[in-house]
């Protein structure tokens, strides 16, 4: 069984149970720390579809945190853990991974969640500006030039600080903010045609392709699960 609750525009708490893993998730370029069996791993911002691991003795507890906004909790370059499951005492300071991992814990208490979502929901909220304006630029397929020049940074300096701070390059969440927007459309019913034309695709065959790669099923299969 899963669930998920929205904490802020930023964070999401989630819990499964009972889950024998392999389930297939699609790439989202977000960062989840996860609680499983007393220990708190950190999957790092994803740019493929992947499959879930089996939970633990008793369930998983997870804290989604959207693209950009990761780093700041963690203090990491993200870009060294893009598509990685690490343990979070390899990334943080024992300060750092302790504090992490009580929050975690209190999130996984039926009796002490709230005071585990009240600090949650403050994680990752402090980020600078430019974050959510290229996350803004991205969804509307802005050139990367543009969103720089925009942003009021050189291209190598948007390059960089897209790798330290979302985990991959802004070209990835160009991607990955389309394969979203497509998602969204089949999910509510539209056609693969005017999926693939509203959200940005060339043609049908670009929005497969990009399907396999980040959702791990073809457009009809994604469609016929979520119907």
């Amino acid at each position: 069984m899963y669930s998920e609750v929205r904490l802020s525009g930023a964070a999401a708490l989630w819990r499964s149970d009972h889950s024998a893993g392999h389930a297939v998730i699609p790439a989202d370029g977000c960062v989840d720390l996860i609680l499983r069996d007393g220990r708190v791993d950190v999957a790092g911002p994803s740019t493929r579809w992947l499959e879930t691991a089996p939970d633990g003795a008793d369930g998983s507890t997870g804290l989604r945190l959207a693209p950009g906004h990761a780093a700041g909790v963690l203090r990491i370059d993200l870009a060294t853990v893009a598509d990685q499951l690490v343990p979070l005492q390899d990334l943080a300071t024992a300060g750092q991974a302790r504090h992490l991992r009580e929050t975690m814990l209190r999130a996984a208490s039926r009796s002490r969640r709230q005071d585990a979502v009240s600090r949650i929901a403050a994680l990752g909220d402090e980020i600078a500006p430019w974050i959510d304006g290229a996350r803004r630029f991205a969804f509307h397929a802005v050139p990367a030039r543009d969103a720089a020049a925009s942003l009021g940074m050189s291209e190598r300096t948007f390059r960089r600080r897209m790798l330290a701070t979302f985990g991959y390059g802004y070209g990835t969440l160009v991607r990955l903010e389309r394969a979203r927007r497509a998602q969204r459309m089949l999910r509510s019913g539209s056609s693969i045609a005017d999926a693939a034309a509203v959200a940005g695709f060339a043609d049908q065959p670009h929005l497969s392709r990009e399907f396999q790669r980040l959702v791990g099923r073809s457009p009809a299969q994604f469609a016929l699960s979520a119907a």
